[in-house]
C-alpha cells in the first residue's frame, strides 16, 4: 500500500524543492508545492501528506523571508492552500486505501474460502464414492415428492443391480418395497420439519429382490439447492444373525429340536393352523424308558447319543409341520395335526421309529408316550392338555414295568 511505505523519490524532490525554492520567485514556490503535496498525500496517505505540506509550508515561509517577495496576504493564502490541499487529498488517499484495503481482505477471505468449499467438496465426494454402504442424492419438489436420483455411488449400484445412469432416471419412489403403505411420503413430511430421519425400510433390486434395509436421511444443500442425502444400509445380514440367534433361544442345544421356551413360543401358531383347518390335534408326551440306567451303564456320552437319535425318529414319524419339542432331560413332546390313522397305529409307528434309531446307533430304546387329543381350543390354554397327554405317558410307563426315567 502507497499509504503505509515512505517513497524515497519524493524525499528526494521535497529536498530538491526545498533547495530550488531560495532561487525561485514566490509565485513558483506556490506552483511547485501544491502538487508535491498532492504526491506527499498520495504515496504517503494523510499524516504523510501533512508532513509534506507543512515542509511546503516551511519553504514558502523561508522564501517569503528571505526573498521579501509578494506580500504577507499572499503568504497566508499560499500555506493555507497547502494544508486544504493537504487535508482533502489526503482524506480521499485515506479512504480510498481503507476501500482498497477492504476489497482486498474480501478477495482474500473469498479465495480461501473457495478453497476450503473446493477442500471440502473434495472430502465429500471422497467419502460418498468410498462408503460401503448405498448413498443417494435426490430433491424434493414442492410437494415434497421425491424427485430424481442426482448422485449416487458404488455401492448403490452394486446393492440395487442399476447402473449409474440408470439410477440417476429413478425417483426413491421407483425402488421404494416399503411394507408400509405411505411410508416413502411421511418420512419426507417428517424429513422436511425435523430436518433427518432413520428408519427401517425395504428396497425393490432391478430382479426384483426384496432387500431389508436401514435408512438414513438428512437435509443438506449443494451449489445453493436444499437436496436429501440417504444412506441406505443393507441389514439381510443382521436379520439373519438375529433370527440365527433367536433359534438358539428356542432350540435345544443337544437334538436342534424345540425346548420348552420353543415350545411355548409355536404353541398359538399351532393353533392357528389348527383352526384354519379344522382338524383334531395330537399332543403326545413322551419319555425315554431307562435313561438313568442307559447313562450309568454306557456313559453319559452314549446317553446324549441316544436323546439324539429319539429326536431324530420323532422328525421321522411325524410330518415336518408338526411341532416336536425336548422339553428337558429325556422328556419329548409333539404337538401334531391329527390324520386319519388311529391312535394305536399312531403309537405303533412311534415305537417302531424309535426301535430302528435305536438299532442305528446299537442301543436298546424304547419311549414311553401318551396321547391326548383336542382341537385348537386346547392349545390356546395349552396347560392342562400337556399334563394330561404327561399323565398318560406315567400310565404306559408303570405298564412297560420301568420307573419313571
Amino acid at each position: 500500500m502507497h499509504a503505509q511505505r515512505p517513497n524515497w523519490i519524493l524525499v528526494l524532490v521535497s529536498l530538491a524543492y526545498g533547495v530550488s525554492a531560495l532561487f525561485l520567485p514566490l509565485g513558483v514556490v506556490e506552483i511547485l508545492g501544491a502538487p508535491l503535496v498532492l504526491a506527499g498525500s498520495y504515496f504517503l496517505g494523510l499524516r504523510g501528506g501533512l508532513v509534506v505540506a507543512l515542509w511546503a509550508c516551511l519553504v514558502a515561509t523561508v522564501v517569503f523571508l528571505v526573498v521579501h517577495e509578494g506580500d504577507l496576504g499572499v503568504y497566508i493564502v499560499t500555506v493555507a492552500g497547502y494544508l486544504a490541499i493537504w487535508l482533502l487529498a489526503g482524506l480521499a488517499v485515506d479512504r480510498f486505501s481503507r476501500q482498497r484495503r477492504e476489497l482486498e481482505e474480501a478477495v482474500e477471505v473469498a479465495g480461501l474460502a473457495r478453497k476450503q468449499l473446493a477442500a471440502s467438496e473434495g472430502r465429500y465426494r471422497l467419502l460418498f464414492e468410498s462408503s460401503a454402504d448405498p448413498v443417494y442424492l435426490h430433491g424434493l419438489d414442492a410437494h415434497g415428492e421425491p424427485t430424481r436420483f442426482i448422485a449416487v455411488n458404488d455401492a448403490a449400484c452394486e446393492l440395487l443391480g442399476y447402473t449409474r445412469e440408470e439410477l440417476r432416471g429413478l425417483t426413491p419412489r421407483a425402488i421404494d418395497a416399503a411394507p408400509a403403505p405411505g411410508q416413502l411420503r411421511r418420512k419426507m413430511a417428517e424429513l422436511l420439519k425435523e430436518g433427518a430421519v432413520h428408519y427401517e425400510s425395504v428396497r425393490r433390486a432391478r430382479d426384483g429382490e426384496l432387500i431389508p434395509v436401514e435408512i438414513s436421511s438428512s437435509l443438506t444443500e449443494v451449489g445453493g439447492d436444499l437436496v436429501v442425502l440417504t444412506i441406505s444400509r443393507d441389514v439381510r445380514e443382521r436379520q439373519r444373525e438375529v433370527r440365527r440367534l433367536q433359534e438358539l433361544t428356542l432350540r435345544d442345544e443337544l437334538t436342534g429340536l424345540f425346548n420348552r421356551r420353543g415350545l411355548d413360543v409355536m404353541l398359538p401358531e399351532q393353533a392357528k393352523r389348527a383352526k384354519r383347518s379344522g382338524r383334531p390335534v395330537i399332543v403326545v408326551y413322551g419319555d425315554l424308558d431307562r435313561f438313568k440306567r442307559l447313562n450309568d451303564t454306557y456313559g453319559h456320552e452314549r446317553g446324549d447319543e441316544a436323546l439324539v437319535a429319539v429326536g431324530r425318529a420323532l422328525r421321522r414319524a411325524f410330518r415336518e409341520t408338526d411341532l416336536v419339542a425336548r422339553l428337558g432331560g429325556d422328556e419329548f413332546c409333539v404337538v401334531a395335526e391329527a390324520d386319519d390313522i388311529a391312535p394305536e397305529l399312531l403309537a405303533e409307528r412311534l415305537d417302531a421309529a424309535v426301535v430302528a434309531a435305536g438299532e442305528e446307533i446299537g442301543l436298546p430304546l424304547s419311549l414311553s408316550h401318551g396321547q391326548v387329543t383336542t382341537d385348537w381350543r386346547g392349545l390356546e390354554a395349552p396347560a392342562s392338555v400337556l399334563a394330561e397327554a404327561d399323565a398318560r405317558m406315567y400310565d404306559a410307563k408303570q405298564e412297560r414295568g420301568g420307573p419313571a426315567g
